[in-house]
């Protein structure tokens, strides 16, 4: 136990110690300030009545004078500040109790005096807190409605810039307007204009067709009269073949024919005039092979003649053949171009969709080439024809 007089040496030697709590076995009894201790111990047999004994017996003593505030440590500044006002006259200066509460342990509690001086120190702090963090505020408010006010100004040149903008999108959504409209004139056009065109190309896929089935049949004859050029010229080459065979035959009879006449001859001049009759003969049978020799070699020159014509004959039958051929695979070509047409044509819809020009105009120039292909070896067929006419006059003249 405490005595009164340890407390009375400690508050002669803390001369800023506020007071004491009381308390027994953790057990929280009171609290005596300096003042109210010094003023009870000044008073008739206050040291002789207190003095040597426990500070408990000074504070039962002393029961009636209720000075001890008690406050969490979690109140608030202000709140503090308010409930210590709230006190009599007497005590309203005395120190207060701050009680801290242990957050592990809540039966522990831990005990501080506070002077109200301290209290009014921390609250006067607070306040001047609160004012500088207004006065910062203020500023902040200042700034923000300078920044308003300027925003306000900026606001009032893009409202007016909005007004000429719209102003400006009426006019450019009557000149849109106007272009609509003529937008769907030109598209009532365009499908009048779609319309003729299928009909065209229909038309075009139609006539078309039938040419491509002309020229079909054309090549057909003219690969049929190729083949039988080629069989004649074979023909006519195996000819000459024997022809030539029979010229050399006749020159080597002519050359012994030759032979004997000079022998017979040779005979005749030793016989004298004996055989002048012989001689004559021998003279007659020496032209005759002389001449039968140059009709030999005269064959020879004409096969040799021949034999090149029918040869250029043939190569010319030859590539008649492949026009032919040629004819024929553009031919199909053509007709894959018109079914590719006629399936564009179909596909398009004229009511919803636009047409697609460019590829109708592709197909139309791809055909054109095809057709004028088909027309261009008309010519080169003439010209084929005139070569083995030529040849074939050539031939019977000769012949």
């Amino acid at each position: 136990m405490t005595p009164v007089e340890l407390v009375a040496f400690q508050f002669n030697q803390q001369s800023e110690l506020p007071g004491v709590i009381v308390a027994s076995d953790q057990k929280f009894l009171g609290m005596i300030s300096r003042n109210y201790f010094h003023e009870q111990m000044s008073s008739p047999y206050g040291k002789e009545l207190f003095m040597k004994r426990p500070i408990e017996y000074f504070l039962k003593a002393n029961k009636s004078f209720d000075n001890c505030l008690i406050l969490s440590a979690e109140e608030k500044i202000h709140l503090a500040v308010q409930i210590a006002l709230n006190r009599s006259d007497q005590t309203i200066y005395e120190p207060l109790v701050v009680k801290f509460l242990s957050k592990k342990n809540s039966d522990f509690c831990v005990y501080f005096l506070l002077t109200f001086q301290t209290l009014i120190l921390a609250q006067s702090h607070s306040i001047k807190e609160v004012n500088n963090e207004l006065s910062r505020y203020k500023n902040s408010a200042k700034n923000c409605l300078m920044q308003l006010q300027s925003k306000q100004y900026k606001l009032k040149q893009h409202t007016e810039a909005l007004k000429v903008q719209k102003q400006e999108i009426l006019e450019r959504n009557k000149l849109l307007e106007k272009k609509h409209n003529e937008l769907i004139s030109q598209s009532k056009q365009i499908k009048n204009l779609n319309q003729k065109l299928k009909e065209i190309t229909g038309f075009i896929s139609q006539e078309g067709r039938k040419a491509f089935s002309a020229t079909f049949e054309g090549v057909q004859k003219i690969n049929k009269n190729m083949n039988k050029i080629v069989n004649i010229g074979q023909l006519f080459t195996n000819d000459l073949k024997l022809i030539n065979s029979t010229s050399n035959k006749i020159e080597r009879i002519s050359k012994q024919a030759e032979h004997l006449a000079i022998q017979a001859s040779i005979v005749a001049s030793n016989s004298g005039s004996q055989l002048s009759g012989f001689s004559h003969i021998t003279n007659e049978i020496g032209k005759l092979v002389s001449e039968t020799s140059e009709a030999g070699r005269e064959m020879n020159e004409i096969t040799n003649k021949l034999i090149p014509k029918i040869s250029e004959l043939n190569n010319l039958a030859e590539t008649g053949k492949n026009i032919a051929q040629s004819l024929v695979e553009n031919n199909q070509r053509s007709e894959k171009t018109l079914d590719e047409l006629e399936a564009l044509i179909q596909q398009l819809n004229l009511d919803t969709k636009p047409v697609n020009f460019c590829s109708i105009e592709d197909k139309n120039r791809e055909l054109y080439k095809s057709q004028t292909f088909l027309t261009k070896p008309e010519t080169d067929k003439e010209k084929l024809v005139e070569k083995i006419n030529s040849t074939l006059d050539k031939k019977n003249s000769t012949l």
